[in-house]
């Protein structure tokens, strides 16, 4: 459709604010105005970009790629398109076509900065060190001396930290990174990655109080507000939904071929997955959005924009029969994209909040609870440089608050009759992982094999955080990874509520006590 000058200037002008909204982690908002604006001008790349990125920014991989395969169909020569492509690909875990992508980028611009240094990063993410390396020095050559500013230099030194201590000297990083990374003219993002390799690095050399010193400035630096108490209403309204749930009905789908596996960031959700997709019947899924799909346009309180939260299915009222089907039916599409056969695992840790509802929309289902020890799943959360933004990963108190709440809503979810779920320990794991995928295997129905403790060897890709982890074999030295760094830890244990470390097994009551349960405003118990 070919607009006038006068429609291409009014669409761009409502498009910059669009921009701006996404910018602003407004995404919501700007996708209905997206989809409205692509239904009225259908095939505009200026649209289609825009629907990619805010596709991107929520998770929506499969949708973003989608949006600029189609700009790309319009504009297959434009290297700026060809990279958003790329990018996407890659952030999907489709690394191989990402790769693609980026050559092709390259050779309608050969010094395409953000083609080259990306081409960098999937080869680092697909361990191929050597061609990393290869690609990293023809980016220094590229861009050196006055070519480069100094946001550019920071981003290449990120890209050769990266490649620490595999193929690079960690040392050599560590000063290469310090000649910009305190540089206040560099982009705000840069110099979070920057801190957090910095971190990372500084760990691996045992240097713990820099490494730790590296990773507070990673975090404070663009340090989103976050209200433990707000969160915890949130969880007391979750809670008293779903604890007494007679009156909410299940779906008549049979969800016995769906494996969930939930639990907080960092707690063993992707090596957990990785195992079980080993099993030839099944095809994993990775970190899916069908179930937060169906819960954002339901619940009132998802109409408006609320930053950094998800959507939580809290309103009893809501969930008749005809919705709860409505949602399984919809959310099974997305699971049959996957495979339409055999079983699928959707490992969106996330979903913890939601295993009474997956409980109610798939009968039958399975839920696997990955559990780990407080102190090193939180500081683990801390020290992580997530690629969404977590605001309650940024302070140490709030993320010792956010995982009480988690945890008296995962023993209030085991007391649930309705709920199939295991709880899988990470210490017990590495420690007996034979003997822990068995009892795995054993409640999934399925057939132990060998080949599951040899996870490592897969060639399939992982896109999360904890890509690195599933591609050795099991490994203890994250158990207690916290020591080193406890005497930094006292708002964390203050978060937590302890003076002294709690064990990960006090998430597998049965029953949750009575100071975890949400009480009245007027200080009595909800009903039982």
């Amino acid at each position: 459709m070919a607009l006038t000058k006068q429609q291409h200037q009014q669409l761009y002008s409502v498009l910059s604010k669009v921009n701006a909204a996404i910018e602003a982690e407004q995404t919501t908002q700007a996708m209905r105005k997206l989809e409205e604006l692509n239904a009225k001008y259908p095939n505009q790349p200026m649209i289609l970009t825009l629907l990619g990125k805010a596709n991107s920014k929520m998770g929506r991989h499969a949708e973003a790629i989608e949006s600029y395969e189609k700009t790309v169909k319009l504009d297959n020569k434009n290297a700026d398109t060809r990279f958003q492509l790329a990018l996407a690909l890659q952030k999907g875990g489709r690394y191989d076509e990402s790769l693609i992508e980026y050559e092709r980028a390259l050779y309608y611009d050969p010094n395409h900065f953000l083609a080259l240094r990306h081409k960098c990063s999937v080869l680092t993410d697909l361990d191929r060190n050597e061609e990393a390396l290869k690609a990293w020095n023809a980016l220094r050559k590229s861009f050196r001396g006055q070519e480069a500013d100094r946001t550019m230099r920071l981003a290449i030194a990120i890209s050769g930290a990266r490649l620490a201590p595999k193929v690079i000297d960690p040392k050599e990083s560590i000063a290469d990174l310090k000649q910009y990374v305190e540089d206040e003219s560099c982009e705000e993002s840069m110099r979070i990655a920057g801190y957090w390799q910095l971190g990372r690095l500084c760990d691996h050399l045992k240097e713990y109080d820099d490494a730790f010193a590296y990773w507070k400035k990673s975090k404070e630096l663009n340090k989103k507000q976050w209200v433990p108490q707000a969160h915890s209403k949130r969880i007391d309204q979750l809670i008293a939904c779903w604890t007494d749930n007679a009156d909410i009905p299940s779906s008549n789908i049979d969800g016995s071929r769906l494996i969930f596996i939930v639990g907080m960031m960092r707690s063993g959700t992707s090596l957990t997955e990785q195992m079980i997709a080993q099993v030839q019947s099944v095809t994993p899924g990775g970190e899916m959005n069908a179930i937060s799909r169906q819960i954002s346009p339901i619940e009132p309180n998802t109409k408006e924009f609320v930053p950094y939260t998800r959507p939580l299915p809290y309103t009893k009222r809501l969930y008749t029969q005809s919705t709860i089907e409505k949602m399984s039916k919809a959310a099974m599409r997305m699971y049959d994209q996957v495979a339409r056969n055999g079983f699928i695992t959707d490992k969106q840790p996330f979903n913890y909040a939601n295993v009474p509802l997956i409980a109610h929309m798939f009968p039958g289902c399975k839920i696997i609870h990955c559990v780990r020890d407080p102190m090193d799943c939180c500081l683990s959360n801390y020290t992580q440089a997530f690629s969404r933004p977590h605001p309650q990963t940024h302070d140490l108190y709030w993320i010792g608050r956010y995982f009480r709440d988690y945890q008296r809503l995962m023993q209030a979810w085991h007391t649930l009759p309705e709920v199939d779920m295991i709880d899988l320990h990470y210490e017990k794991l590495v420690a007996d992982p034979e003997a822990e995928s068995k009892r795995v295997m054993d409640f999934l129905g399925l057939e132990w094999t060998p080949d599951i403790l040899d996870f490592h060897k897969s060639s399939r890709t992982v896109s999360t955080a904890s890509r690195d982890q599933v591609r050795k074999p099991v490994y203890t030295s994250s158990v207690q990874k916290y020591k080193p760094y406890e005497h930094h830890l006292d708002e964390l244990k203050r978060g937590l509520g302890i003076d002294e470390p709690m064990s990960a097994d006090s998430l597998s009551h049965t029953k949750p006590p009575s100071s975890l349960l949400p009480r009245k405003p007027g200080g009595g118990k909800f009903s039982e």
